[in-house]
């Protein structure tokens, strides 16, 4: 009897080590976004594991149903954590459904914004053998497109007197766990075009690991000269995954005369900012805006987005007169506002339409 039970013993402990589980290693807010992305799952075999094998893939979105299923050829697990082989994807065997979002994802190779289920699935490749899964494992995510990384501070093509600047750009939006960014920034010589130049000039600035969108000049980097003009770009990256890039901005080194009356700044119009989805309010937010309608007050909020817990009060009331509007919202008293923090405004038009501007709020300096 005793060596039944035992027998019966050590053959469900090497069914457990031929049937050990797999598990999978995948970000689905940096690799869910693209059909490429997906290929990028890291597929961990148990120390058993040693022979040839078939990955399933299987996305549903929640509201359009199968938007893509993927089948690769049999390649080989081994124990610890796999990357899937180079030209997988090449050969491997992709149905999309037939939905919206499928024919998006087909034409473009991203997918959309909608609440998905990525689910992997590892199975035996050897003809005649076991069917059974080696492992299985379902992620959901809501996926909501980046916002575009738009750089702020030093302005394109301006003029600056500060030979050791700080650097401002919009945060990507929505925040990824992880996510770094990288500038860098270098000189353009006369008559040199902006790629030429941020490609293949030594950069002054190729600083890494930056976790605030933000970056102080380094101070063992040599300070900028009068009279060159220079260019600067930022990346945003989690581990060996690029999320976004930047626009190339330049600007130019210029000291002025001290004694020189300075310049107010001008009001942009806000479909203008709308559209730019960013604005540095230095003391007050300032725009304009025009309405055909009678006097009539603006209707607005603002949120705080460093810290949404963070409550916005006391906004001053403005009014609207027919024609154009030069609105200038000063907050520099309310405490709310804090210097380097970012803010989103909600303005309803009398006509009904919605304006959000997002914006850096600084405080004045004199």
């Amino acid at each position: 009897m005793r060596r039944l039970i035992y027998g019966i013993f050590v053959l469900l402990l090497l069914q457990g080590k031929v049937h050990a589980q797999v598990s999978f290693a995948f970000i689905p807010e940096v690799q869910g976004r693209t059909i490429d992305g997906l290929f990028q799952v890291r597929v961990g075999g148990p120390a058993s594991a040693n022979g040839m094998v078939v990955l399933n893939v299987t996305v549903t979105a929640r509201q359009a149903g199968t938007v893509v299923t993927i089948k690769t050829p049999p390649f080989s697990l081994r124990p610890g954590l796999n990357p899937l082989p180079p030209g997988l994807v090449s050969a491997a065997d992709i149905r999309f459904g037939n939905n919206k979002i499928a024919d998006v994802c087909r034409q473009s190779g991203y997918f959309t914004e909608a609440e998905y289920e990525y689910c992997f699935e590892i199975s035996p490749a050897v003809k005649g053998g076991s069917t059974d899964l080696m492992g299985e494992q379902c992620f959901d995510y809501m996926l909501q497109p980046f916002s575009p990384l738009i750089l702020a501070s030093p302005a394109d093509e301006d003029a600056i007197c500060d030979k050791r600047p700080t650097f401002f750009w919009q945060p990507l939006l929505p925040a990824v766990p992880g996510m770094q960014y990288r500038l860098i920034l270098t000189d353009v010589k006369p008559g040199q075009a902006r790629a030429e130049a941020l490609r293949y000039n030594m950069p002054l600035i190729n600083q890494q690991f930056i976790s605030m969108p933000m970056l102080f000049f380094p101070p063992a980097a040599k300070e900028l000269a009068e009279g060159k003009e220079y260019i600067w770009q930022v990346t945003a990256y989690r581990g060996d995954v690029l999320l976004s890039s930047s626009e190339v901005w330049t600007f130019r080194v210029q000291c002025k005369d001290s004694t020189e009356s300075r310049i107010p700044e001008s009001f942009r119009d806000i479909d203008d900012l709308a559209a730019g989805n960013f604005y540095l309010a230095t003391g007050s937010i300032r725009f304009a805006v025009k309405s055909i309608y009678g006097e009539t007050p603006l209707q607005y909020s603002i949120i705080c987005l460093t810290d949404p817990q963070q409550k916005i009060k006391k906004l001053p009331a403005i009014r609207l007169k027919s024609g154009n509007n030069h609105i200038s919202i000063d907050v520099s008293e309310n405490r709310a506002f804090i210097d380097g923090y970012y803010y989103q405004m909600t303005v309803k038009l009398p006509d009904g339409n919605i304006r959000q501007l997002r914006f850096m709020y600084k405080s004045e300096t004199i």
